[in-house]
């Protein structure tokens, strides 16, 4: 029979870890339920429209609780474009990625994030919303944000480049131009389906990706080489072999 412990009496080490390690994983998921809540009002309000109050008011938590998790308005901001760019990654990239070297693999980036956008037409691009809030407006959340988008633009810049290493595509391919031109379908499609309500806008930008691809092919004729490819992204996900 063990004898009754003293009530000042210290819980064992192994209590404390276990106690310190289900309240850490309780706080990571109240910052998941935020950060979730975040992005979906981002979506529709912009960045810019993010508030420590109205989060507050969305997931029934205290101002001073949300502030808790975040500690700033401006990092709760950073913190809703970096996940949206681990969901991208998540939905766009990884599984492209897995397709072969070249052609294959920019045709799966392309169609990954044609799908994206056709799914985001009702709640809005935090990628292309966010690049209209802050186009002009220097700072953090704007350093955030072209970070993300730059880094994806390094990923369709390499695959462009391995397609022109593997003579999927002329080798004076202007690989800045092509990614250029793609963003631009892309762009395109935003404005024309979320803006416009246009009927067949995923179907006309394929088409013109299609194009794209056939001006830049080994037999298209082209003019001489204009700008380098872009520069590959140094950190991040987004890297491509």
């Amino acid at each position: 029979m063990t004898s009754p412990q003293p009530h000042d009496a210290k819980p064992a080490p192994e209590v404390v870890r276990e106690r310190g390690r289900s309240a850490a994983h309780k706080g990571q998921q109240t910052r998941a339920t935020i950060l979730d809540a975040a992005l979906s009002l981002a979506s529709q309000m912009g960045i810019e429209g993010l508030s420590l109050g109205a989060l507050a008011e969305v997931t029934g938590m205290s101002k001073s609780g949300v502030f808790a998790h975040f500690g700033s308005r401006e990092e709760l901001q950073i913190s809703v474009i970096r996940e949206y760019h681990e969901r991208f990654e998540e939905e766009v990239f990884r599984p492209a990625i897995r397709e072969p070297r070249g052609l294959p693999r920019l045709r799966a980036l392309f169609d990954r994030w044609v799908a994206k956008v056709a799914t985001e037409i009702d709640s809005g691009c935090i990628y292309i919303s966010g690049a209209v809030e802050f186009d002009d407006r220097p700072g953090p959340v704007r350093d955030a944000l072209a970070g993300m988008v730059l880094m994806w633009h390094g990923a369709l810049g390499r695959a462009i480049q391995q397609a022109v290493e593997l003579r999927q595509l002329h080798p004076d391919t202007d690989a800045m131009q092509m990614l250029f031109e793609i963003h631009g379908l892309i762009l395109s499609l935003h404005h024309d389906a979320r803006f416009l309500r246009t009927p067949g806008a995923v179907d006309r930008a394929r088409t013109g990706f299609e194009r794209v691809i056939q001006y830049y092919t080994l037999d298209a004729a082209r003019p001489s080489p204009g700008l380098a490819a872009p520069h590959a992204a140094t950190s991040g996900v987004l890297q491509t072999s």
